[in-house]
């Protein structure tokens, strides 16, 4: 049988169905915290946080070590592969699926509302009933819940009781209604503030032929709220007692009517697969994940997280990585829509993106109305009461995200965009930059194989830092040395080494640098705005100089304009992720963001401003030092600097 490891009550360790010692409560302790996430790695501040709660001693770290080699002998007993793993930044502990109780309830769990949605009560019953037998108290129950380990541990009471509730809706279905009274006010007093519970004891008594009861209960379920909530019960609860006061004939009918979906409807699961390769992002998958994990505490308010980074730095992979692995924990179902922005092509409008959401939910196409308002209405009656997840990819601004926010506190939103979103109220926001060298090596060994990298290391940091460190990028470049196993590192780093070629290498099939990089840049040329253009002038014109590192100065003598208008044109570029603040009044170009400004400069300005710019940032360019700094001009730029002409002349319109 081999090993089993249980969190649904005391943590344990069985072999062959005995149970064994796993050494004292710090030890259980850091064993709770790995099999809470199992499978994943769990940075060593994290697990300092979950044994000694926010004050760790300054000699945690050897500590944890410590309990770590203890843990692995007791557990290396037995047969099966290394259970705990060192992998950076912390550790990670191997559980096949079936070894670990948690995951057989949340598959029971899963069954059982899948059967009750298909009207299945007998297989809805015994499905919720096989998973709660597997309970044997409270999650992990002698472990202290510090504020590390508290929130996963009572989303596993939460989800406990979720399954009880689903139980009580299928004996309802199975017509056990007197039956149930008594288990329905056990359970209302323990948890007065699930509106959700008194529902079902009402429901209960007045098929039971007590409606008078069935009222009075209704009462005291709004006293409750008010007490310890300081609310009135929901439109749920409301409608259900005006059924019942109008002695609605549906209420005898065998299903919960309050329990069911809309005839035809059922939980959409929506999401696209999760990434083959994903490397790194520990830290903020698990930002993403605590976030959005649900909360025990009813009546919370929405969770909406945005993940915000410039184009190709993997914010779709991380938003998919992080909903694949929370779907456990919406099962009425996740919905996923690609928004348009940053694709190249025309964004969703809001109502579009409403009209796909809602066929999601199960609505047909002659039953959506045309009217933007109506859609939102009817989005936010479909998604209120449901534990659903809404990933919203590739969102432009904050005037097509709005209507999509459900306000339900059950539904969880994950947002990805190259803009920031700051006009959204009560939004986390996560901003990605590049990976760390050492991470970005690995992403390319995951794609070019990691024999290759091992053999040439060298040249596969030499690419990882010609790739600005970036996931697009480096999954090309690693995609395309899979392809062409006759190449070597070395070689293909020396191709990228050449400007000129450098973004028509970095691409792969209908993956370009240069077309993500275009879907920022393009609308800003285009626009009718002059901040818009004045912002794509500078741009290139940043390119073609070959600036680094710079300061406002340097924007107002590429534009020949005031501080103020070169200050407006830097913001621009700041807000869509073309150019990088890195402090008071300082910006960073990157390397493959610079070659393709230089492109747009080739092509768009005339050989006179070109020869005018170059020299307006001599003074710049030799004074040099922190504040300024330029990449040499030389062979990899395509050719060397133009010859100067002896007098200035005028920097013409820059577009506007």
């Amino acid at each position: 049988m081999g090993l089993e490891f249980g969190l649904l009550g005391p943590t344990q360790v069985l072999h062959d169905g005995a149970e064994i010692c796993i050494g004292p409560l710090k030890q259980r302790t850091l064993l709770t915290a790995l099999l809470l996430q199992p499978n994943r790695v769990v940075p060593l501040d994290r697990l300092a946080s979950a044994l000694w709660d926010d004050t760790p001693p300054p000699s945690a770290t050897a500590n944890l070590r410590t309990y770590v080699n203890r843990l692995r002998k007791r557990l290396h007993c037995f047969p099966g592969p290394e259970r705990i793993v060192a992998r950076r930044p912390g550790y990670l502990i191997r559980v096949a699926p079936e070894e670990l109780d948690t995951h057989a309830f949340t598959e029971q769990q899963r069954r059982g509302r899948e059967a009750l949605r298909n009207g299945d009560a007998a297989t809805a019953e015994a499905a919720l009933t096989a998973g709660l037998a597997l309970w044997r108290g409270s999650a992990a129950e002698e472990i202290p819940r510090t504020p590390e380990l508290a929130p996963r541990l009572e989303a596993l009471d939460e989800q406990r009781y979720s399954a009880v509730e689903d139980l009580m809706r299928a004996r309802l279905m199975l017509g056990c209604d007197a039956d149930l009274i008594g288990d329905l006010r056990r359970l209302v007093a323990e948890s007065p503030v699930r509106e959700s519970m008194w529902g079902l004891l009402m429901l209960a008594l007045y098929r039971a032929g007590s409606p008078a009861a069935a009222l009075e209960t209704y009462q005291a379920a709004r006293r409750a709220l008010r007490e310890h909530l300081g609310i009135e019960p929901g439109a749920e609860l409301v409608r259900l007692q005006r059924d019942i006061l109008n002695r609605d004939p549906r209420l005898l009918e065998s299903w919960p009517q309050s329990a069911r979906l809309p005839a035809g409807r059922t939980a959409p699961r929506m999401l696209p697969a999760e990434p083959a390769r994903f490397v790194g992002r520990v830290a903020e998958l698990h930002l993403l994940e605590e976030a959005l994990r649900p909360c025990a505490v009813p009546g919370t308010r929405p969770r909406v997280v945005a993940v915000h980074g410039p184009g190709g730095s993997g914010k779709s992979a991380l938003a998919l990585k992080a909903a694949a692995a929370l779907a456990e924990h919406y099962p009425d179902g996740q919905l996923y829509i690609d928004l348009g922005g940053g694709t190249g092509g025309s964004p969703r409008s809001p109502a579009d993106a409403l009209g796909r959401l809602l066929r999601g939910l199960g609505m047909a196409t002659d039953e959506i109305s045309a009217d933007a308002e109506e859609r939102a209405y009817r989005f936010r009656e479909l998604t209120e009461g449901r534990r659903l997840l809404v990933v919203l990819d590739n969102a432009v601004d904050e005037a097509q995200i709005r209507p999509l926010l459900p306000p339900w506190p059950e539904v969880a939103v994950l947002i990805t965009s190259r803009v920031r979103g700051s006009a959204l109220d009560g939004v986390r926001h996560v901003a990605l930059g590049p990976l760390p060298p050492d991470e970005a090596v690995e992403l390319l060994a995951s794609c070019c194989g990691p024999e290759r990298v091992r053999a040439e290391p060298q040249a596969a940091e030499w690419i990882a830092r010609l790739c600005d460190y970036q996931p697009l990028p480096l999954w090309i470049a690693g995609t395309r040395l899979f392809t062409r196993r006759e190449w070597s590192l070395t070689a293909f780093a020396r191709l990228l080494c050449d400007e000129r070629h450098r973004l028509d290498t970095l691409r792969c099939g209908d993956r370009s640098v240069r077309s993500s990089i275009e879907a920022d840049y393009l609308p800003l040329r285009d626009s009718d705005n002059p901040t818009d253009r004045r912002a794509a002038a500078l741009f290139r014109r940043l390119g073609l100089v070959r600036a680094g590192e710079f300061r406002a100065e340097t924007a107002s003598v590429l534009l020949d304009c005031d501080a103020t208008a070169a200050t407006a044109a830097l913001g621009r570029l700041a807000d869509i992720r073309l150019i990088d603040p890195i402090g008071a009044d300082r910006y960073r170009l990157s390397g493959l963001l610079r070659v393709y400004a230089a492109e747009q400069a080739e092509a768009s300005e005339s050989l006179e401003t070109r020869l005018c710019l170059l020299r307006r940032v001599r003074p710049l360019r030799e004074r040099g030092g922190p504040d300024h700094t330029f990449v040499p001009l030389g062979s990899t730029a395509g050719g060397r600097e133009p010859s100067l002409r002896s007098t200035t002349p005028r920097i013409r319109s820059a577009g506007m």
